[in-house]
């Protein structure tokens, strides 16, 4: 500071800065008569003491802090609209697959001839049956008994084969999945006891096969199929 006092006080007058010189006390026109200047009775003063320093109260931090509460504040509530959107999406696309499913198989039953939904029917009431009495199985295997029944007595439930080696010996293969008599009887349920009764034959067949080969993978008729051997009877 001291050497600005001075430089100003060369370029105002030697006055200026021999005021500063000996008082500490800087007079800016002091001697500015010499260059035309103001008298120096008339010259303010400028008392010239070290620099004070400031102690400003710093609101910084708690500005910050404000700030930064109300970020994370509005993070969270786009993030929660973003959620709610996203659950929204996600739920249109969910019931947009499920329509679409549901359309796909009502097509696909509408191609179906009235012989095969009436058997399948059938199938499906045998399977609540059995799995409601412990064999595990679904209607996804629907498909597979149709094919079995197809080839054993093309859905007929009074179909009788009088010519195989069961009939030879007495015990003609009876009904939609073309069982004998003995085995409808180990593998019948009870209250299903007509062998002749689509519902009936098929959960005696059904329990047969698992009992046999332990489930429709295993079924020779199928296994045939999907080697490309063709079917063979059970």
């Amino acid at each position: 500071m001291s050497a600005v006092a001075m430089a100003v006080g060369v370029v105002t007058g030697s006055g200026g800065a021999a005021a500063y010189a000996m008082s500490g006390t800087f007079n800016p026109v002091a001697g500015g008569a010499d260059f035309g200047g103001l008298p120096d009775e008339k010259a303010s003063t400028i008392q010239v003491d070290e620099p004070q320093t400031v102690h400003a109260i710093d609101l910084g931090s708690e500005t910050a802090r404000i700030l930064k509460h109300e970020q994370l504040n509005a993070l969270a509530a786009f993030t929660q609209a973003s959620d709610v959107a996203s659950d929204g999406y996600n739920t249109r696309q969910q019931a947009a697959a499920e329509q679409a499913a549901k359309e796909a198989k009502e097509a696909e039953e509408a191609r179906k001839s009235p012989h095969q939904r009436q058997v399948e029917g059938w199938i499906k009431e045998a399977i609540a049956v059995l799995a409601a009495n412990g064999t595990p199985i679904t209607e996804d295997a629907v498909g597979q008994l149709y094919t079995v029944i197809e080839k054993e007595s093309t859905g007929n439930p009074n179909a009788i084969n009088t010519w195989d080696s069961n009939a030879a010996r007495g015990t003609p293969s009876k009904g939609l999945m073309q069982v004998i008599d003995p085995t409808f009887q180990t593998y019948k349920l009870a209250g299903h006891d007509d062998i002749y009764n689509p519902v009936d034959n098929v959960i005696a067949g059904v329990r047969y096969i698992y009992a046999r080969y332990g489930g429709l993978a295993g079924h020779p008729g199928l296994v045939g199929i999907s080697t490309g051997s063709g079917y063979q009877g059970y």
